[in-house]
């Protein structure tokens, strides 16, 4: 028996609220599942068990510690459909017989990277 139940969520802290629940909903096409306007939370689907959330804060730190990680199936077509939507790519790079990763971010200078796996 665990310690805990599953996984639930990551959250991230955002200066501007609204921006920051349009980037995830209108450009990266999350679907928003839970939002509270009184608190500025926004909890949106990753996949099945898994949520990003957004959360108003007065202030962010410049340096981010941490990254989402999404892992996608072919990293040169999520390059290409991010491109669409004005987002580029950087830090690519690939682990031999591992992985091809790279990364953007979203307004807040949050890290998110991608991640296509090179193996079974």
């Amino acid at each position: 028996m665990s310690w805990y139940k599953q996984f639930d969520l990551v959250w991230i802290p955002v200066v501007d609220y609204d921006k920051a629940k349009s980037f995830y909903q209108d450009v990266l096409g999350l679907e928003l599942v839970l939002e509270d306007l009184n608190s500025k939370w926004a909890e949106f689907q990753v996949s099945p068990g898994a949520k990003i959330a957004v959360h108003a804060v007065k202030a962010t730190n410049a340096n981010p510690i941490g990254a989402i990680v999404l892992e996608v199936e072919n990293l040169g077509k999520s390059e290409l459909w991010l491109a669409g939507k004005g987002i580029k790519l950087f830090d690519k790079e690939e682990i031999p017989g591992l992985a091809k990763l790279a990364s953007f971010t979203d307004p807040d200078g949050n890290v998110i990277q991608l991640s296509q796996q090179l193996v079974g």
